[in-house]
């Protein structure tokens, strides 16, 4: 469950598709379900269009086979006159095609624009979506961050020289924030932990804008939201410039209490062959104590499906699950980052990365876009088609028109499915397999229709015979 239910930096996306999903979200309780479903039902309505379309192209193919030998003996006869060979073909189609054949342009026309609208505007308002799930994911770090500060600081009430309450700190594997609801109202509280007691230290109400008003005109902002947090931020965490020695300005709680370790993780040594330790500082202790509860909201309200741990970005081996700061300011945008976000997105994100961040996946899903889209494309519809000739006892002649346009659509999934939101590449999955699934259905309704219309033809065609004698 999220921390928070409202959101500074993106407001949430609105709009049909948005509306829609959300109503799936709230059966299934997963957003990857949700596109799920919502594809296959998408893919169900609009097969009904595209069996009706396949009727129509096959109705005109059978028709094109019929006339077939006529136009090659008008190229034949007016070999030499191009222009008369296009007037004789229009001839051509007029008499058997009739109105027939403009309708089932405007039928396959239509049907390719409705796919094309469904397409994109999907896209766009998944693209929105992410931006806001990515925003709304960083906010809720950063305010549970800032409110652990903030709660720390009511603590020691300004004074951070109190040694009873630094006392406690040197034990700071027993202290832990928790966020509670009361009375409608969020808490963080500070609480020591021995043994199944439970003694809370401090606590403030949660805040998910930090900014300090004026209270003469409410107006007006005497401090923004991080300019708030940064103030509390350098309370517990000095600054240092490059003449000042690192850990000069520190409060320390224990002297040579923390292993220094080397790169390998092996404790360092120093001339003497004695081990190396350095000395347990107040900022590392609300440090450490921080980031486990962090870390439990990190894990709580992450968007992961199977191997890919952040559904809102590609599944990539060289994409990261938790985004870099230069990755987070272009999906919120550098008109809603406020001054100083850098320094307290470094703050906290450094370390939950450390333990956090991993490859966002594989590759896995792309493949399987690209593999399904050749699959249903170039294999399982001519083979439909290999096996309808034979059963006919006609020929089967490949079909080479339209395979440029194949290839195309191939490149196109695949772009997407690489660079864009894995939730989208899910909904493109789901719709080819579908739609995979659904083809060979839908040209065995229109061979089934197509026989029965000529059927009906060749009784009426006898009827009528007989009543001439």
């Amino acid at each position: 469950m999220a921390i928070l239910s409202t959101l500074l930096s993106v407001s949430e996306p609105s709009g049909a598709w948005i509306s829609v999903i959300k109503a799936f979200e709230a059966v299934t309780n997963n957003y990857v379900l949700a596109i799920i479903f919502l594809t296959v039902v998408l893919k169900i309505i609009t097969s009904v269009f595209d069996t009706f379309s396949k009727y129509s192209q096959q109705k005109m193919n059978d028709i094109q086979s019929k006339i077939q030998p006529e136009l090659e003996k008008i190229k034949q006869k007016y070999a030499n006159q191009p222009q008369i060979i296009q007037q004789k073909q229009n001839e051509l189609y007029r008499k058997h095609f009739g109105k027939g054949y403009y309708g089932s342009c405007i039928i396959t026309m239509l049907l390719m624009i409705l796919n094309l609208v469904i397409f994109l505007t999907l896209f766009s308002g998944l693209n929105l979506m992410s931006s806001y799930k990515i925003s709304l994911s960083y906010d809720n770090l950063k305010y549970t961050y800032a409110n652990c500060l903030n709660v720390t600081d009511v603590y020691f009430n300004g004074n951070y020289q109190d040694s009873e309450k630094l006392e406690i700190f040197k034990n700071y594997e027993k202290l832990s924030y928790q966020v509670i609801k009361e009375d409608g109202i969020q808490k963080i509280l500070l609480i020591q932990n021995n043994n199944d007691e439970q003694i809370i230290l401090a606590e403030t109400e949660f805040k998910n804008d930090f900014s300090i008003y004026d209270p003469e005109n409410p107006e007006e902002i005497l401090k923004t939201s991080n300019e708030s947090i940064i103030e509390i931020i350098d309370k517990i965490f000095p600054t240092y410039t490059e003449e000042e020695i690192l850990g000069s300005k520190e409060i320390i709680l224990i002297e040579n209490y923390i292993p220094v370790l080397d790169e390998n993780g092996i404790q360092k040594e120093d001339e003497s062959g004695n081990l190396v330790y350095q000395d347990l500082y107040l900022s590392t202790a609300v440090q450490k104590t921080i980031m486990n509860k962090l870390e439990s909201v990190y894990d709580e309200n992450k968007d992961s499906f199977l191997w890919v741990e952040n559904i809102w970005i590609a599944d990539s081996p060289f994409q990261n699950s938790i985004v870099d700061y230069n990755t987070l300011v272009s999906q919120i945008g550098k008109d809603n980052i406020e001054e100083g976000e850098e320094k307290i997105y470094n703050c906290f994100m450094d370390d939950l990365k450390e333990v956090k961040n991993k490859a966002n996946g594989y590759y896995i899903l792309p493949l399987l876009c690209v593999l399904i889209s050749v699959v249903s494309l170039f294999l399982i519809n001519p083979l439909y088609s290999k096996i309808k000739c034979k059963r006919k006892g006609i020929p089967y002649v490949k079909q080479r028109k339209g395979q440029f346009t194949q290839i195309i659509i191939v490149v196109l999934f695949s772009i997407f499915a690489l660079f864009y939101n894995t939730v989208f590449t899910i909904y493109m999955i789901t719709g080819q397999l579908i739609a995979t699934l659904l083809s060979p259905l839908q040209l065995y309704i229109v061979d089934k229709i197509v026989e029965k219309k000529k059927k009906k033809e060749e009784d009426k065609i006898t009827v009528e015979y007989s009543r001439k004698f």
